[in-house]
This record gives structure tokens, C-alpha cells and sequence, in this order.
């Protein structure tokens, strides 16, 4: 009874979260903030051309950045651009520029409504066609939840080029306006022509925006130091003491509440500071509270926790007594009893 319950307001959590959470698209239309031209001093263009062509790829990125802020328009710390370097048609570098992001990342970390741009960086002064495509989406903690529910018994290298491109070149920058829904979780999927009509693309690049969180799933494997016993009725129609097996090992599904955001996608996990509370997977009702921390490993994220369970265990009603006479038919000789135990043990992240 008590799982049934379970399982029916988990059902409804989903059903939920799932219309709460519909996936939706737009087309992202940035405004123009203006065509700045770059007169060559420096001859940063041509350097960030040549550190691309040998693979230094942050020397490249401190030129393009250089050529920006030449051409008149001073980088924002704060701000995202999505760069276009136009060398050649068949050499067009596009990554990203901003604090903490490595160029060819394709990974961000949620969006303010006006701190993205777009930069296509050019010989040519004509702008470029740029379609940007914005599909929102679930976190990762709503995506998993499907799985979750079911475990607990729920339910690119660059081309050589021979011709080194000149010195000057043209700056056209304009930036996003983001809707509400798509600052989070999102995935933008960009596509640069130098003209619609172009059969081929110039560049393409898929953002997965998706923000830091505080919740995450994982498996908890625990043991105990209480030495308990549960009452059962036997084949033979009486009640006997069955004892639990030692430090009784039990699997329980949990969620976690992270006490500082983090990348559920990446290797942050384990280190994690966080509260935990679960239920154990299997017929015996039993929810979990804790806390926990721990390490990563190459493979997983691992961590140990501390906590304390609830079991609902069977206790005797009155007039039942152990190895008395057998149990009638229809009757239940029991009550449900609170117990409680202190656990500990390993956690892994799930999925």
C-alpha cells in the first residue's frame, strides 16, 4: 500500500513536469550593433589565421579578441560571443569567446537575456547570413527522472590553406535578445552563410546551454550497525523471528540537494557537499535522509555519506505471541512499527 502511494504521486510529479517542461523552438533574430572596420594594425588577423593553422589555439583566440576591440568595440567580461573568423571559404574557424569557456567548447552555463553575440570576422565588409535556431528543453534532473522513477520501482581540425589573407578586416557584431525560456536550458544551433542563396554553409555550431543545478539522482549502497529482527508468518501458519542479515545491506535511490550548484554533466559530483534523501528499492519501505561528500573517480563519481533510515516493520498485535498457535485465516497478526537505524555507505551518481 504504502509503494502504491508512492508510485502515484510520483506518477503525477512527472506528468507535472513533463507539461510544465514542454519543448518549444524559436528562431533567434540578434539586432545589428554595427559593422566596425579594422584598419590591420597589428596585423592581428593574420596572426590569429596563422596560430589556428598551427593549432595554438589560445595565441588565436588573444588575436581574434584583439581585432574586435581594434575595430572599436570593447569585449564585455561579461558576455558570450559566438565568433566567426572568415579566413577563407574553406577555412572558417567559429567557437566561442568569454570568461572561463575554451574557444571550441560547445558548452555554456545558462544565458542572460542580452549577454550573447554574434561576430563574424571578415576580409569582406559584407555581412554574413547567420540562422539561429533555439530549441528549449528539460534539466537534466527532469530528463532523468523517467529513469529514476523506474530504478525505485516507480516507474573539428582545421584544413591547410595556402593563401595568408591580408591585413584588413571588418567586424560584423550584433547581439541576442534571449526569451525567458531558453536563458537555462536550451540548445542554439547556429548556421553562417556568406549568402542565403550559398548551397554549402560557411560555418555551423550547436550550443548545449544548460545552467549549473542544485538537484541531482543517485544510488546509495548502505549498511548499518543495528543487528535487527522481523516478524513473519512462517509456512506452517505461525509467527517466527527471521533476523536481518548482518549490517543489513540495502541499495536506495536518492535525490540530492547540492548545497552549491554544479555542472551535472561534468566530473563535479562526487566532490559535492550535499543532502540526500531516498527510499530503498525493493518491497521493504524504508526512506533514507543523510549527507554526503567525496571524490571523482576516472570512471564515476564517488562519494560516502551518513545518514539515518525509517523502516516500517512489522511489530505483534496483541493476543499474537512467537511460536503460538497458527495464524487464522484472514487475520493479520501485525502492526506497522517506525524503526529507525543509522546508515552509512557509498554513493554513485545516477543515471
Amino acid at each position: 500500500m504504502h509503494k502504491s502511494l508512492l508510485a502515484m504521486f510520483a506518477v503525477i510529479f512527472f506528468l507535472t513536469a513533463a507539461g510544465l517542461f514542454a519543448q518549444n523552438r524559436t528562431i533567434l533574430v540578434p539586432k545589428p550593433v554595427g559593422t566596425f572596420a579594422y584598419d590591420g594594425e597589428g596585423d592581428y588577423f593574420s596572426k590569429a589565421y596563422r596560430w589556428f593553422i598551427e593549432s595554438e589555439i589560445d595565441s588565436a583566440v588573444a588575436n581574434l579578441k584583439k581585432v574586435i576591440e581594434a575595430a572599436g568595440h570593447p569585449i564585455d567580461p561579461n558576455a558570450y560571443y559566438v565568433v566567426v573568423a572568415h579566413f577563407t571559404d574553406k577555412f572558417t574557424p567559429v567557437g566561442i569567446l568569454g570568461k572561463d569557456v575554451d574557444f571550441f567548447s560547445t558548452r555554456l552555463y545558462g544565458l542572460k537575456e542580452s549577454n550573447l553575440y554574434y561576430a563574424f570576422i571578415s576580409q569582406d565588409d559584407s555581412a554574413s547570413f547567420l540562422s539561429v535556431l533555439a530549441t528549449a528543453k528539460d534539466s537534466p534532473f527532469l530528463q532523468n527522472l523517467p529513469g529514476f522513477l523506474g530504478f525505485i520501482g516507480v516507474l573539428p581540425g582545421a584544413a591547410a590553406v595556402t593563401t595568408l589573407p591580408g591585413e584588413r578586416a571588418w567586424v560584423d557584431l550584433r547581439q541576442f535578445t534571449l526569451p525567458k525560456s531558453y536563458r537555462k536550458f536550451s540548445d542554439l544551433s547556429f548556421m553562417v552563410k556568406k549568402d542565403l542563396s550559398d548551397e554549402e554553409a560557411l560555418a555551423s555550431l550547436v550550443i548545449d546551454n544548460t545552467a549549473k543545478e542544485h538537484w541531482s539522482y543517485g544510488v546509495c549502497f548502505a549498511l548499518t550497525s543495528v543487528r535487527d529482527v522481523d516478524f513473519v508468518v512462517g509456512n506452517d501458519g505461525k509467527i517466527i523471528v527471521q533476523p536481518k542479515p548482518t549490517a543489513d545491506p540495502a541499495v536506495f535511490g536518492v535525490i540530492n540537494y547540492h548545497f552549491s550548484a554544479v555542472d551535472s554533466k561534468a566530473k563535479t559530483f562526487g566532490t559535492s557537499i550535499h543532502a540526500l534523501g531516498g527510499i530503498r528499492v525493493g518491497n521493504i519501505l524504508e526512506p533514507l535522509i543523510g549527507i554526503g561528500g567525496g571524490f571523482s573517480l576516472d570512471i564515476i563519481d564517488l562519494h560516502v555519506f551518513a545518514g539515518y533510515s525509517f523502516e516500517f516493520a512489522n511489530e505483534l498485535k496483541e493476543g499474537f505471541s512467537v511460536a503460538g498457535d497458527p495464524v487464522a485465516e484472514g487475520e493479520y497478526p501485525f502492526k506497522t512499527k517506525v524503526r529507525g537505524k543509522p546508515r552509512f555507505g557509498l554513493e554513485i551518481k545516477f543515471p
